[in-house]
């Protein structure tokens, strides 16, 4: 409720957007008033139903080929597609007003105006699926295939149970329309649920309200379906009302997201689906399928036996689907665990270790080592870094830090640990380095340092480095960090850029 008031603040906000919707609802009281006070005149009702009923279908069409043209990115091919289908719905429309103006008998069944009606469907299913298209490739084929199991139980429940009883002469061409407008609506109806909200959190408010206008036209669409079947539709009805409650949605939808440049749909990290609907209607289809037509008939058809078998089939893969969903969301948190373990130990400006990864290795080392076997220990300290900083500034002393960091640790070996100790200062830890070889690695890396100057921007900047070696045995590695900063202390003294090793302990 309260990201409903805040977009409904947001709306009342914005001059354009509070006037749409104050003109859908104004249209929306007329028009229904218009078809109450039309109902005992044919020729008014059908102008209402056919001439003004075009009107917020012709401002969605309108609205969604400029929010098409305005938008950029997942937006874009989003309300692309709903201009398509806005635009072939329009043109179905303006079809079927044509057939009941100018023949006497009305548009032939079916009709050019089916053609659109049935494409603006199909393009506006894939329009959800590409407006949701973060969803995850593994989630959409679930939801895909959920869909494909609602479709294919109701589908053939319905055929079993109220279809083929009233088709004894054959299926036409018009009752293979007539079936089509309620699949397709079905598949709408799963792919919003499925795909979108099921899939999605903090959906747009345009996304929304196209998700509100889907569901309308598909509640209206299964209405005009009924009466197409079990009574006679005429323009003018109030299941026009309900289509054109669709329309005003889509055009408001259309106008916000003009209006609004929102963030795509984020996905969830678990999605809220239809989880278990989809396998309980497959399942209660596959029963209901083969004890009906044992009671009607006495036996089973091959048909039936196919279609439950699809169902099942169906029922396994979409199993398998959620397993591989599960397991990749699985490998996506182990991923991101390792992640946050690496940045716990590592410096973010050089990407070395830091001073918590250093200090838990001593430890390790000195509690496993021998007495008598050496371990090293070198402490690094820039020269004159405070200098840099404060003429060059801290984005150039970030640059020489980080340079210097990659020199150290190019200079080290495999098994040595590089850490930043802080500020400017870096340690060495060397596992299995007596005093000769440290004192050796020390000039190596203060070689490296000193060796070529740092460029950033175009200044070069000359960098050189004091250094503090101290070794022991294994077991005193706690000691070392002292001895160490003692030497550094001593190189510093004694002019910078140098060496010193503190006295064998």
């Amino acid at each position: 409720m309260a990201r409903l008031s805040i977009a409904g603040r947001r709306i009342l906000a914005d001059v354009p957007s509070r006037i749409a919707v104050l003109a859908g609802v104004g249209w929306m009281v007329c028009y229904a008033l218009l078809t109450m006070l039309s109902a005992d005149n044919p020729s008014r009702a059908m102008f209402v139903g056919d001439v003004l009923y075009l009107l917020p279908i012709t401002a969605g069409a309108v609205a969604s080929a400029v929010a098409a043209r305005r938008l950029t990115g997942r937006h874009r091919a989003l309300w692309r597609l709903l201009a398509i289908a806005y635009g072939a719905q329009l043109a179905g429309e303006l079809v079927y007003t044509g057939y009941d103006y100018l023949t006497p008998s009305g548009p032939p069944d079916p009709s050019f105006a089916d053609v659109c009606y049935l494409t603006a469907s199909v393009v506006t299913v894939v329009a959800i699926l590409v407006g949701f298209g973060g969803a995850g490739r593994l989630r959409h084929l679930r939801g895909l295939l959920d869909t494909l199991l609602l479709i294919v139980s109701a589908g053939a429940m319905g055929w079993q149970i109220l279809i083929r009883p009233q088709l004894s002469e054959g299926m036409a061409l018009s009752n293979v329309f007539t079936v089509a407008y309620p699949l397709l609506d079905i598949v709408l109806i799963c792919c919003l649920g499925i795909v979108g909200i099921g899939g999605h959190r903090q959906l747009p408010l345009s996304v929304r309200l196209v998700g509100y206008a889907g569901g309308l036209n598909a509640i209206s669409d299964m209405l005009y379906t009924y009466q197409l079947v079990f009574s006679n539709y005429a323009s003018g009805s109030w299941v026009d009302v309900a289509f054109e409650a669709s329309a005003t949605c889509s055009f408001v939808a259309a106008v916000v997201a003009i209006r609004f440049r929102e963030p795509v749909a984020q996905r969830r990290t678990f999605d809220r689906g239809f989880t278990v609907l989809p396998v309980l209607t497959a399942t209660l289809a596959s029963f209901t399928l083969v004890i009906v037509e044992r009671v009607t008939t006495g036996t089973t058809s091959v048909l039936t036996l196919v279609i439950a078998g699809v169902l099942c089939l169906a029922m396994l893969t979409r199993q398998y689907l959620f397993a591989a969903d599960r397991a990749s969301l699985a490998g996506e948190l182990r991923q991101a665990v390792r992640e946050q373990q690496r940045l716990a130990v590592t410096d973010g400006l050089t990407g070395l270790h830091n001073r918590r990864f250093l200090t838990e290795r001593m430890a390790a080392e000195g509690g496993s080592g021998p007495d008598d076997h050496r371990v090293s220990l070198l402490v690094i300290d820039l020269d004159h870094f405070k200098t840099v900083n404060d003429t060059y500034g801290h984005p150039v002393g970030d640059v020489v830090l980080r340079e210097s960091a990659a020199r150290i640790a190019a200079a080290c070996r495999a098994n040595d640990v590089v850490a930043r100790y802080g500020g400017e200062e870096f340690v060495v830890f060397c596992p299995d380095a007596d005093e000769s070889e440290a004192r050796a690695l020390a000039e190596r890396i203060r070689e490296s340092i000193t060796r070529t100057p740092i460029v950033s921007g175009g200044t070069r900047i000359l960098v050189s480095a004091s250094i503090g070696v101290a070794t022991g045995p294994a077991g005193a590695v706690e000691s070392l960090m002292s001895a160490a900063d003692q030497a550094l202390y001593q190189a510093k003294t004694a002019g910078r850029d140098r060496v010193a090793v503190a006295l064998a302990g």
